[in-house]
């Protein structure tokens, strides 16, 4: 009984922290409903929060400006944050971009338009059946 009332606790926590709609899109997207400080925002828009009070290594999280959300939106520098990896919140002055990385990081963009799609360069040992069409006689 006391675990049903630490969840619904921390939802009406959620829903008077951050709004219904925000603690509905937590709920949809992470399951879970999280109130935390926001750290920063990164070049594609994701929110990044922070909670000291939360289980060790949960106490970090992104929240993600596409509805379809993939890994490969977090660039690098706030991976590294995410993971603890470092406790420097990204900027300029606390990671140098290394010179072959580039400007901007891209997605995964597997299953969508922009795929790569490969072609073949040789000849078909045999081709499709093409139906040859006569007028009829009479």
């Amino acid at each position: 009984m006391s675990a049903y009332m630490d969840a619904f606790s921390g939802l009406a926590k959620a829903i008077m922290t951050n709004g219904p709609r925000r603690a509905l899109r937590q709920i949809l997207t992470i399951n879970q409903p999280r109130v935390g400080k926001f750290v920063g925002e990164d070049s594609f828009g994701n929110q990044y929060f922070e909670n000291r009070n939360d289980i060790v290594l949960r106490d970090r999280w992104v929240e993600y400006k596409k509805w379809n959300y993939d890994a490969t939106q977090v660039p690098p520098e706030w991976h590294q944050w995410l993971t603890h990896i470092t406790d420097d919140i990204p900027s300029a002055q606390t990671l140098p971009r290394p010179f072959f990385s580039p400007e901007k990081p891209l997605e995964n963009v597997s299953g969508s338009a922009a795929a790569y799609k490969p072609y073949s360069t040789t000849v078909p040992k045999y081709s499709a059946w093409k139906p040859e069409v006569r007028e009829r006689q009479g």
